[in-house]
C-alpha cells in the first residue's frame, strides 16, 4: 500500500510540473506574439511614412523633368524663330518667366491625396552660354521634398559662326582708311577707345553705319577732317561680338590624320617610263605625268606633292569625301583639278609653296576643297595670278594675297597679319580674330572680314557681299551640338 501511495504522489507531482511548464510556455508565446504584433505595426507605420516620403521625392523629380522637357521645346522654338543671340535669349527668358511659378497637378492620386509640384526657374548667369536652375517642390499631404535641376543654354548660329547681317567688317580694335579707300556696308567695332575710326585722303564709308558698344564711344570714336565727318554715321549697338566663339574655332584646328603611302607607280610606254609615285612622293614634274589622274579610292598620305612646268594633276574624288595628307605641297607652276562631285580635305603639315599662274579647283565648287595648313610661324603668299577656289584653315599663319592672286571661299587663320595687295577677291569670308587686316594696291574684296583691325589704302574697295554661312566647313560640328544640355536632379536640403 505504501508503494501505491508513493506512485500516486510521484504522478501528481509530475502532472503539476507539466502544468507549470505549459503555463510558462503560453505566457512566453503571448509575450512573443505581442512583441511581434508591435513590431509589425511599427513596420507598417514606417513603410507608410517611407512610401509617402519617397513618393514625394518622385513627384518633385517628375516636376523638374517635366519642366525641363517644356523648356527644351521652348529653346528649340526660340532658336527657329530668331536670328541673333540677343533675340534668342530675350524670347526664351520671356517664355521661362511665364513657366516659372506654375503648380503641376497632372499626377495620379496617392492613397486619396493629390500630389503637386511647385516650380520656380532662376537664371544664374548671363552671357552665352547661360546657366539656369529649375527648383521643383513636391508635396503629398503634409509631406514635401524639393529637388533642383540645372541646365545650360548655348546659342550658336546654324554654321557655328555668327555675325551681324550686312556686316562688311567686324573688328576688335579699329578701322583706318586713307588714300581713297572705300568700305561699303556696316562696320562693327568692339572698342571703347578714342579715335577708333580714322579717315583721310578722300576715303569714305558708304551704304552702312559704324556700330560701337556705347553712346560715349560713338561720341569720341571718329578721327577725321571736318569735310569727311558728315559722311560717317557712328551709332551705339547692343550687339555683343562673340570673340570667344571665334577663338574656339581657331583653337579647334583638327589633329592631322595618318594614312599609308600609295605604292610606287610607273607610267608611260617602253621608252618613256616615268615614276609618278616613288617613295611616298607624287611627281607631276614631267611631261609624261601631265594630266595624271589620282584615283582617290581611300584616304592617302604623301611625303611631297610636286607640280611644275604647267603640268596638271587631276584628283578623282569618286563622288565621296577623302583625305590627302602631305608633308609639303609644292606647285611652282601648274594646275590641280577635282573630278567628280566629292570633297577633298587636304592636310599640309609643313610647306605650301605656290608659283606664278597656279590654279587649284578653279572649275569645281568652293565646298569641294578644304585645305588645312598646320604649323606655326609660317607665311602663305598667293601672287602672280594664282587662284584657289576652296577654303583654307591656317593654324597660325600670316597670309598675303597679292599681284593678281585670287581666293574664293572661307579663310580661317590664327596668325596676326593678313594682307590684300591688288587683285580681286570675290565671295571671301575671312575669320582672323587676332590679325591686322591690310588692304592696299587697288584690291577689291567682296564678302566679310573679321579681325583685330582693318587698314585700307591705295584705292582699295571692301564691299559687303552676302554669303551662305550655312556652308561654312570648319568647326561645323559645333552647330550639331545640342543647344540645351541638362544636369541630373539633386535634392535640396
Amino acid at each position: 500500500m505504501m508503494r501505491n501511495l508513493l506512485k500516486r504522489h510521484y504522478f501528481m507531482k509530475e502532472q503539476g510540473s507539466i502544468l507549470a511548464l505549459v503555463v510558462m510556455t503560453l505566457a512566453l508565446l503571448s509575450i512573443l506574439g505581442l512583441a511581434l504584433a508591435t513590431v509589425s505595426f511599427a513596420n507598417v507605420n514606417l513603410t507608410t511614412v517611407d512610401r509617402d516620403y519617397q513618393s514625394t521625392y518622385y513627384i518633385a523629380e517628375a516636376g523638374a523633368n517635366q519642366t525641363y522637357v517644356e523648356i527644351e521645346d521652348m529653346v528649340n522654338s526660340a532658336y527657329e524663330s530668331t536670328a541673333s543671340q540677343a533675340e534668342f535669349f530675350n524670347e526664351l527668358n520671356e517664355k521661362i518667366t511665364v513657366l516659372s511659378g506654375q503648380e503641376l497637378t497632372n499626377f495620379s492620386s496617392s492613397f486619396g491625396e493629390q500630389p503637386t509640384a511647385e516650380i520656380s526657374i532662376q537664371s544664374i548667369s548671363e552671357g552665352n552660354p547661360r546657366q539656369y536652375q529649375i527648383v521643383s517642390k513636391g508635396e503629398i499631404g503634409k509631406r514635401e521634398r524639393s529637388v533642383t535641376k540645372g541646365f545650360q543654354v548655348n546659342w550658336k548660329s546654324g554654321s557655328g559662326v555668327q555675325f551681324p547681317s550686312n556686316a562688311v567688317a567686324v573688328l576688335k580694335d579699329s578701322v583706318s582708311l586713307n588714300g581713297g579707300a572705300t568700305v561699303s556696308g556696316d562696320v562693327y567695332l568692339d572698342s571703347l577707345k578714342q579715335d577708333t575710326v580714322s579717315m583721310s585722303g578722300g576715303t569714305k564709308f558708304k551704304d552702312g553705319k559704324i556700330y560701337v558698344p556705347s553712346k560715349e564711344a560713338a561720341n569720341h570714336a571718329l578721327n577725321a577732317p571736318n569735310h569727311l565727318k558728315d559722311s560717317v554715321q557712328i551709332v551705339a549697338s547692343q550687339y555683343q561680338v562673340p570673340w570667344s566663339d571665334y577663338q574656339q574655332l581657331i583653337n579647334a584646328f583638327p589633329l592631322i590624320p595618318s594614312y599609308a603611302f600609295l605604292p610606287n607607280q610607273t607610267i608611260g610606254g617602253q621608252y618613256n617610263r616615268f615614276e609618278v609615285i616613288k617613295n611616298g612622293d607624287l611627281n607631276i614634274n614631267s611631261w609624261q605625268a601631265d594630266g595624271y589622274n589620282l584615283d582617290l579610292k581611300q584616304h592617302v598620305s604623301f611625303n611631297n606633292i610636286n607640280v611644275t612646268s604647267n603640268n596638271s594633276l587631276n584628283i578623282d574624288t569618286n563622288n565621296k569625301t577623302s583625305d590627302i595628307v602631305v608633308n609639303n605641297l609644292n606647285i611652282s607652276q601648274g594646275k590641280i583639278s577635282l573630278v567628280g562631285s566629292g570633297t577633298v580635305n587636304l592636310y599640309i603639315k609643313n610647306d605650301f609653296s605656290l608659283g606664278g599662274g597656279t590654279k587649284i579647283n578653279m572649275d569645281g565648287e568652293t565646298s569641294q576643297l578644304n585645305i588645312y595648313l598646320a604649323g606655326t610661324n609660317k607665311s602663305l603668299k598667293l601672287s602672280g595670278n594664282q587662284k584657289i577656289n576652296g577654303s583654307l584653315f591656317a593654324q597660325d599663319s600670316n597670309l598675303t594675297l597679292t599681284g593678281g592672286g585670287g581666293f574664293q571661299g572661307y579663310i580661317l587663320t590664327g596668325g596676326d597679319q593678313v594682307t590684300f595687295d591688288g587683285g580681286s577677291f570675290s565671295e571671301i569670308f575671312l575669320l582672323a580674330p587676332n590679325a591686322e587686316i591690310s588692304a592696299s594696291g587697288g584690291a577689291n574684296i567682296y564678302g566679310t572680314l573679321i579681325g583685330k583691325k582693318l587698314i585700307g589704302s591705295g584705292g582699295t574697295n571692301v564691299i559687303f557681299q552676302a554669303l551662305n554661312i550655312e556652308d561654312f566647313p570648319f568647326g561645323s560640328d559645333n552647330s550639331k551640338q545640342k543647344i540645351i544640355t541638362q544636369e541630373p536632379s539633386i535634392e535640396l536640403d
